[in-house]
């Protein structure tokens, strides 16, 4: 074998004090759970591996497993990562100032593995200017300890080319890569033909053997030589150092979290459009965020490419076009990498049922940077005058953007979806934290929306527009109250 197998409670041993490990993974899709655990059980009996940077594209969490099972400081002395909202042991420790958080965008992450697989110092982005990623901000440092422990340039300049500014998303050594993987053969060929999404293997394990590090992969068995057909390889085995069989692929090696061995049929089984309608339809939904949801899909025109954000989008937009009948004329998207089917939600966010097709985690944010979405639905937690939106930051937890700003730097019109009647005031005089900056959306020449159950406004140089408000008093009065003009 040109890897050396290890069983699990030898793979902690692995991994030295102090590494900057990156691990795969998406909610718990492609997660290399029993690694993680394994980690964990070895810091709390014997105190190492301890001191880690850990690096992550994407949420890796179902709140329980997962991800979470590192949030111990100690174990951790700094998190480079998108998004922990769906990880709060890790969000309540970035939060309390336990580990020092780096919040960088997902999609920045994800292609910045490349980048630091081929050696060069960095990638240039408009992703983020202007929000608490630009270095004139907080650099993506956001807690106190990470920005007493680093330079608020040390992950992101500030650089112009050509009278244009950019963000300079620096490369870093990674040490240690966690993958996982389906099969691998003798010669640590590694298919990933049970993964529901293809993320990031490959550009890790390049990025980690090409600094000198060590790649670990998790896989459910290991096949003879050619069981693996050449093009069904997904990490090549000059890349792969030690592998370990997970003892229980049922409980720490999940295809998605609601489903542990996915019918393979729902994933790659064709659906017409009429039975991807009656899927959309099949499950009930709050009449409040029907009705956000039908307000929105108004501003679908047929042929639009549509990225989902997770939650209220991810829940209503797909159904209300089911109800429109434009279901059949546009193309629904997930940062995972998947187009058409319909999207699941929730610690299932990033799987599709039914999709046209997977593609991988960069490439997918290639596709959104570049402009290649015509209208994106995301949510909201806050929201002001000038038209700038909060999604990262509330009540002393880190959330994250996740993948939001780079979908939305690069959509041609943007609707937030917003319950106006939350008990959470949405609509403040300035956001906690700046996750959207809307003059730089208006300058961009993007169209900025955001709908409610009650009314349909757009982002002008003068403020907010009403475009639709309901037909009462009351709807009238709530969304009177709420627009606020420079």
């Amino acid at each position: 074998m040109s890897f050396k197998q290890v069983q699990p409670h030898e793979v902690a041993a692995l991994i030295p004090n102090g590494a900057t490990v990156v691990g795969n993974g998406f909610t718990m899709m492609g997660v290399a759970d029993e690694i993680y655990l394994e980690i964990e059980k070895s810091f709390l009996s014997k105190g190492v591996p301890n001191g880690l940077t850990f690096v992550h594209a994407a949420g890796q969490s179902n709140r329980i497993d997962g991800l979470a099972r590192l949030a111990h400081p100690g174990l951790l002395k700094r998190v480079v990562g998108p998004h922990w909202g769906l990880n709060p042991p890790m969000a309540n420790v970035l939060g309390a100032d336990e580990v020092e958080a780096i919040c960088l965008p997902q999609g920045q992450i994800s292609t910045l593995y490349r980048t630091i697989a081929a050696h060069r110092p960095g990638q240039l982005s408009t992703v983020g200017l202007g929000t608490f990623v630009d270095p004139r901000h907080d650099g993506g440092r956001i807690n106190d300890s990470a920005k007493a422990a680093t330079a608020s340039d040390e992950y992101v300049s500030l650089m112009e080319l050509d009278g244009k500014e950019y963000l300079f998303y620096k490369s870093f050594p990674l040490d240690v890569a966690i993958i996982r993987g389906s099969r691998i053969d003798p010669d640590g060929n590694m298919s990933q033909e049970d993964d529901v999404t293809i993320l990031d293997n490959l550009a890790i394990a390049q990025a980690v053997h090409n600094n000198g590090g060590i790649v670990i992969a998790q896989v459910k068995e290991i096949v003879e030589r050619g069981d693996i057909p050449a093009r069904e390889v997904e990490v090549p085995g000059v890349l792969v150092d030690y592998v370990m069989v997970t003892s229980d692929p049922a409980k720490y090696h999940r295809q998605t979290n609601a489903s542990i061995e996915v019918n393979w049929d729902l994933i790659t089984g064709y659906a017409s459009p009429e039975e991807l309608g009656q899927a959309l339809l099949s499950h009930e939904l709050e009449p409040t965020r029907v009705a956000i949801g039908e307000r929105g899909a108004k501003l679908v025109r047929d042929g639009d490419i549509i990225n989902l954000g997770t939650g209220l989008p991810g829940d209503s937009i797909g159904r209300a076009l089911a109800v429109s009948g434009q279901i059949a004329n546009i193309t629904l998207t997930v940062e995972s990498g998947t187009y058409g089917g319909v999207p699941l939600g929730v610690v299932d966010f990033g799987c599709a049922l039914h999709p046209a097709a997977i593609i991988g985690h960069p490439q997918q944010f290639d596709f959104y940077n570049g402009g290649g979405v015509d209208i994106t639905f995301m949510g909201v937690g806050q929201v002001d005058g000038e038209g700038n939106i909060n999604v990262s930051a509330f009540a002393g937890k880190a959330i994250g953007c996740g993948g939001f700003m780079d979908i939305v730097d690069g959509a041609k019109r943007i609707c937030f979806l917003m319950v106006a009647d939350s008990k959470h005031p949405k609509w403040v005089p300035a956001v906690d934290q700046l996750t959207f900056y809307g003059k730089a959306a208006l300058d961009k020449g993007q169209e900025v929306y955001l709908a409610t159950e009650h009314y349909l406004v757009q982002l002008t140089d003068e403020g907010w527009v009403v475009l639709e408000v309901d037909d009462n008093d009351a709807a009238r009065a709530t969304a009177s109250q709420v627009i606020t003009k420079k």
